[in-house]
């Protein structure tokens, strides 16, 4: 055995994990080591938003690096109000940033570099990034100098083996490019995905839901164009949306047939034969490992598309249907990743409860989390809405085994060129749907907000309007829309086609049904349940007024309601207008099944709508339909 000091020249030389001797190199700053670990995770940092930095003592160009350290929880506890961008970098703290940046190391807020020295470096020679001898010259109090710091990275780089996910979710037909909503579009996320190829062992692209309808461009083809740009993209697997049944579930297994790639729901069978809608499951070979890609799709599809795509189609709980479909597949795989459309909090109970689950990407939720967050065994990830974001997470493996996942996402910013050929896809699609929409219908002078924060949480002016248009078109007592069908603005001056279907983008129909005013309550009561969360279901009125408290219970909370300026008979009946979504029980408006229906209008809402500002009726205000007691 050989004795301290005794380590031979020759030896050290082979030694591909041994550092260079400490020597009279410069000493790293933190600036230079957090700059070269970024570096050398990939990690594009333009996309982060400095001009707002929390750090008074970091440089324009360093500015990007300090806030995605600080995102991705790397330097979290590390940094107050100065980043100390000039100050040395110790052992210990080196092997605490690689640490943190695997993922192996939660950020401490009261990070005291004296603290954990043991854990940290038994965890960083666990994994080879230092030796375990005495001589090692990444000393925990000691500076790190710039052989030391390179020799680290090059270990970080080359000791583990990566596959890498690049997901979208929530696109909702968002093809093209467009600056001002931060939206990347397809041909960006097509740099992205070969961007990670370039680097990573192994990479997939898939998506997580609600990516063939809600713009023009995808809604006027139902669905060919998003299929067909995505199979320029090189998607390797599609979850299934509840916005993917928006055509009907017979089309939808149309696009599954144009696409290269499987769109995928395990937890979607026929009503009837209870065989399976879509393929549940699919295998990827990668690293030497079969890599289960479970898809699952969000139960409540039923009320948040029309009833009647889904007319023959049962949706079963989500969690119970991970964990057969994960005791199905685990003779036959290495790992588990679900691919999900059916939000963050339902990933969180999965996570929570089924074992043998590597990792979870998600959707439906539009929840945006900035690297892998672990849930018991689980990571889970999800990146936003509309190509705002792309995910990059990635499946680390040291020795063979599952290490750990880490990942980021990467938004729009300077560099990022388009591929050539998707966006001269997108070109062609959007050409064909060009002249249809560009048609000016009117003229209006001042803003309809559609914002989807505003619609599922309060009256807007553009609510008033599309009911007030339906309850003059169908001539009843009153009209409800749901917030969720309420996609945009629609900006003063020219109004457009386009327009009008960006802010409308469902083919719903005007329908008039009868109620009781019991029933009415009901609904109203059901709308605004929620509140003040969002709520795709909130409801916006015309004819009516009424107050509610939202201190009181859930479908207590109606203080007061008049139609037509009259206290509402909960005796009486009424006929309202209201869609043919809502009118199936959409949005869980299950009183509304119950009434009669007295005119079907087959009139699309978007229409109605087109027809009201075409001939110049009034836009009306804010003016107190919807009031809650604590504003």
């Amino acid at each position: 055995m050989l004795k301290k000091g005794a380590i031979s020249f020759g030896t050290a030389m082979l030694s591909i994990l041994t550092f260079s001797q400490a020597s009279a190199e410069e000493e790293v700053t933190r600036e230079e080591f957090i700059t070269g670990l970024l570096e050398t995770m990939e990690v594009p940092v333009e996309s982060w938003e400095t001009e707002d930095t929390d750090f008074n003592d970091v440089n324009e160009d360093f500015a990007p690096y300090a806030e995605a350290a600080e995102a991705l929880g790397i330097t979290n506890g590390w940094t107050e109000e100065n980043f100390g961008t000039d100050e040395e970098v110790t052992g210990n703290d080196a092997l605490m940033l690689m640490l943190r940046a695997l993922q192996l190391e939660e950020a401490d807020e009261t990070y005291d570099s004296t603290v954990k020295n043991g854990s940290y470096r038994g965890k960083a020679a666990q994994l080879g990034l230092i030796q375990r001898y005495e001589a090692d010259p990444l000393r925990p109090h000691h500076p790190v100098n710039e052989s030391q710091m390179e020799e680290l990275f090059g270990r970080y780089d080359n000791n583990f083996e990566r596959l890498s996910f690049v997901h979208t979710n929530d696109v909702h037909g968002r093809l093209a490019s467009d600056e001002e909503n931060g939206e990347m579009g397809a041909a960006k996320i097509a740099t992205i995905a070969d961007n990670v190829e370039s680097y990573s062992e192994h990479s997939l692209v898939v998506d997580l839901g609600d990516a063939f309808h809600g713009t023009n461009v995808v809604n006027f083809n139902e669905g060919e164009a998003a299929a067909e740009v995505m199979n320029e993209v090189g998607y390797d697997a599609l979850t299934a949306g509840n916005h993917d049944f928006n055509y009907g579930y017979e089309r939808l297994l149309e696009l599954d047939n144009m696409t290269d790639f499987p769109v995928l729901s395990g937890n979607v069978v026929y009503t009837e034969s209870g065989e399976e809608f879509l393929t549940s499951t699919h295998y990827v070979e990668a690293l030497d490992k079969t890599i289960a890609l479970i898809g699952l799709t969000a139960a409540d599809t039923p009320v948040s598309t029309h009833p009647d795509n889904v007319d023959g189609l049962t949706f079963q709980d989500e969690v119970e249907a991970a964990q057969q479909l994960v005791e199905e597949v685990k003779q036959e795989s290495d790992h588990v990743v679900l691919l999900t459309h059916k939000g963050y909090s339902v990933d969180q109970d999965i996570a929570e409860t089924v074992e043998g689950v590597d990792l979870i990407l998600g959707g439906h939720s539009h929840t945006t989390i900035e690297s892998p967050e672990k849930h018991g065994d689980t990571f889970i990830s999800q990146a936003y809405e509309h190509s705002k974001a792309a995910g990059v997470t990635t499946m680390v493996f040291h020795k063979d085994e599952l290490l750990t996942v880490n990942g980021h996402l990467i938004r729009d910013h300077e560099g990022l060129e388009p591929d050539h050929e998707v966006e001269q896809m997108i070109s062609n699609y959007e050409k064909e749907v060009e002249e249809q929409l560009s048609e000016v219908i009117g003229t209006i002078d001042t803003k309809l907000d559609g914002a989807r924060e505003l619609v599922r949480t309060q009256e807007t002016n553009l609510g008033n309007l599309v009911t007030d248009a339906m309850r003059e078109m169908a001539d009843v007592d009153m009209a409800i829309t749901n917030g969720g069908g309420i996609r945009d603005d629609i900006e003063a001056g020219d109004v457009t086609l386009e327009d009008v279907l960006t802010a409308f983008p469902f083919p719903n129909t005007v329908v008039a049904i009868e109620l009781t005013g019991e029933q009415i309550l009901d609904s109203l009561e059901h709308g605004i349940r929620l509140y003040p969360a969002q709520n795709g279901g909130f409801p916006h009125i015309s004819g009516a007024q009424f107050t509610f408290d939202p201190a009181q219970e859930p479908e207590e909370r109606i203080q007061e309601i008049t139609i037509n300026g009259e206290p509402l008979d909960e005796e009486e009946t009424y006929v309202i207008a209201i869609n043919d979504f809502m009118a199936a029980g959409g949005d869980g408006y299950e009183s509304f099944e119950e009434g009669e229906i007295v005119f079907e209008s087959g009139e699309a809402l978007s229409d109605v709508i087109s027809d009201y500002i075409a001939n110049g009726k009034p836009i009306p205000e804010v003016e107190g339909r919807i009031t809650a007691e604590d504003e």
